[in-house]
């Protein structure tokens, strides 16, 4: 798998703001599509939100659409045109979730010696876990 050490901006043309609404894995599918490396394939999706200065793209909070794929999650936040920071799985050197309300979980990995905290849906947590544990 790739390791680059820290966060790094995803390849890929801008494609437009993402809608407010996905209706189905299909669509998440075709939305991030543009953004996979050969070999990379899209497992799952799902909100997040942040007020992490590393995930951040506007003052205060930022919130978006969390794509986890087999090599990486995938950070698009909603008001810019195409996804902004991606992380791979190795360059994880800690991660650890805490459960919260509306079917969310807290999370805070450690990546190139600091930490980085966000809230995403949990079920794309637990797919990215799945990965993150080489479980697949």
């Amino acid at each position: 798998m790739p390791s680059i050490g820290d966060f790094h901006a995803p390849i890929g043309p801008d494609v437009g703001y993402l809608p407010k609404i996905v209706p189905n894995k299909d669509v998440s599918a075709q939305l991030i599509a543009p953004f996979l490396m050969e070999d990379e394939f899209y497992s799952w999706d799902g909100p997040y939100n942040t007020k992490d200065p590393v995930l951040v793209t506007r003052p205060g909070q930022s919130m978006g659409r969390l794509f986890v794929t087999n090599l990486r999650i995938i950070f698009w936040s909603d008001d810019v045109s195409k996804p902004h920071v991606g992380l791979f799985y190795d360059d994880i050197q800690g991660w650890k979730t805490s459960w919260m309300p509306m079917k969310s979980r807290g999370v805070i990995a450690m990546v190139a010696g600091r930490k980085v905290i966000f809230a995403a849906n949990s079920s794309a947590i637990e797919n990215a876990e799945r990965f993150i544990n080489g479980k697949d």
